[in-house]
């Protein structure tokens, strides 16, 4: 095959689950990401849900982008930059690059100055992977309702939080925990550049990476992945997965500068971070999420990571994309109805209303109405500009209506590319140091 273009290698997946990973194609027809030398042949934008957008002229399923970086710093720009300009200002959920494209060369969005101020130079950017402080996420669940970021900078009242998927956490925590112990969704973050010659708890200039991770132990072996198990002398072993990672040369796709201060560490830019979610039946979705943020604390030893918090947006689309495993009995308080045939946006739909609290396509709240009360979306419409909301009262679009991508199916208009806004999520976690012995294939 020759050799990657861009769109291909902006199409890897971040974090996927080692099954996942092994069986990519199968994968692809599952709904997941198009892996490297699979592509999935489609008609329209529908037949690639989770596998990018549909290239009318191949007929092919591809991705322009993965991170912001990949429209704003394309690989091509990098090797010659007087030879190309910029794609565009942003990567959106289905991997098209948007947004105005004339920005100059080498103002993207990891380059400029972090949020809240800070140095340009970055400590740590260009470390090689597993070269820094590496951790394995071993604890992990949906944060409640009053732990979150700002993650789009709209908040106006102190302490205000995004995080309005809180509810889903009674419904899903358990099972996502079952996903992580079972070794299926294994989130790996380093902190490369960290100052440790001494260690203060201080430091205004690192690196944070985050990776998809795959268990070292040959054959498969999840019981040491967090301690030392009986009649076992070692743990905590694992392989960078080779989707995680950039080429020329090997870099984490999902960097961001970030300080510590009296322990206490944060990012300071926004990523997209992708990750297997172990809800419903197998194969699990792999998710993307957008606009990360990360905040936690660092044990004294350098030994932990406590009190974590990942904050982004998840994206209807995505949402759209995973069926519903819950609500299916009719006698379950935490629910607003039974769901028999659904997917987790319609689920959402119901508890939060029409309306996703992420603009991550700058056009205006996008709308997803359930008009005949079946608990099943059957109309969405596109923005219409910023601060235009939507219609509730009476299900009316402001902006365009947005025609489904199967006329068989009214709730697959959230399944187009004009569907691209998102809802907030935080996920708290906690982590021990881990050994990072290469990566995977």
């Amino acid at each position: 095959m020759a050799e990657d273009s861009v769109a291909e290698k902006a199409g890897r997946i971040l974090l996927p689950a080692a099954s996942a990973f092994a069986a990519s194609c199968f994968a692809i027809l599952a709904g997941m990401w198009a892996g490297p030398g699979c592509q999935t042949a489609c008609q329209g934008d529908f037949d690639c849900i989770g596998a990018g957008y549909c290239d009318q002229v191949t007929g092919r399923c591809q991705r322009d982008c993965f991170t912001d970086e990949d429209c704003r710093n394309p690989p091509e720009c990098r090797e010659n930059p007087t030879a190309c300009k910029p794609l565009g200002l942003y990567c959106s959920g289905s991997g098209r690059c948007r947004g105005a494209s004339d920005i100059p060369f080498g103002e993207g969005l990891v380059t400029e100055a972090p949020r809240g101020g800070g140095p340009r130079s970055i400590e740590g950017w260009d470390d090689p992977p597993g070269a820094g402080y590496a951790y394995i996420v071993e604890q992990i669940a949906l944060a409640d309702r009053d732990r979150g970021f700002d993650i789009d900078g709209q908040c106006t009242d102190d302490g205000c939080v995004d995080n309005v998927l809180w509810p889903i956490g009674d419904l899903a925590n358990d099972q996502i925990r079952q996903g992580l112990l079972g070794g299926e969704s294994l989130l790996l973050i380093e902190f490369a550049g960290l100052d440790d010659d001494p260690y203060t708890g201080y430091d205004e200039s690192f690196t944070v990476k985050i990776y998809g991770a795959e268990d070292a132990d040959e054959p498969f072996f999840a019981a040491n992945n967090f301690t030392v198990p009986p009649g076992h002398d070692t743990c905590c072993e694992f392989r960078i997965n080779a989707e995680s990672l950039v080429s020329p040369p090997a870099q984490a796709r999902a960097r961001a500068p970030a300080e510590l201060d009296r322990g206490r560490f944060r990012s300071l830019a926004p990523v997209p971070i992708q990750f297997t979610l172990t809800v419903g039946q197998e194969p699990h979705p792999v998710v993307r999420l957008e606009n990360v943020l990360l905040s936690g604390r660092i044990g004294r030893d350098l030994g932990t990571l406590e009190k974590g918090l990942i904050g982004g947006a998840l994206p209807a689309t995505t949402l759209f994309n995973t069926q519903n495993p819950y609500c299916k009995s009719q006698n379950d308080p935490r629910c607003p109805g039974q769901f028999s045939d659904s997917t987790l946006l319609d689920l959402v739909v119901s508890l939060l209303g029409p309306q996703p609290d992420i603009d991550l396509d700058l056009d205006g709240a996008e709308c997803l109405y359930d008009i005949n009360g079946d608990s099943t979306i059957d109309r969405c419409c596109d923005g219409r500009g910023l601060g235009v909301q939507c219609d509730f009262a009476s299900s009316n679009c402001r902006g365009t209506e947005v025609p489904p991508a199967d006329q068989s199916n009214p709730a697959s208009c959230a399944a187009t590319p004009q569907i691209d806004d998102g809802y907030s999520l935080a996920i708290e976690f906690s982590a021990i140091r881990a050994r990072v012995i290469g990566s995977g294939n």
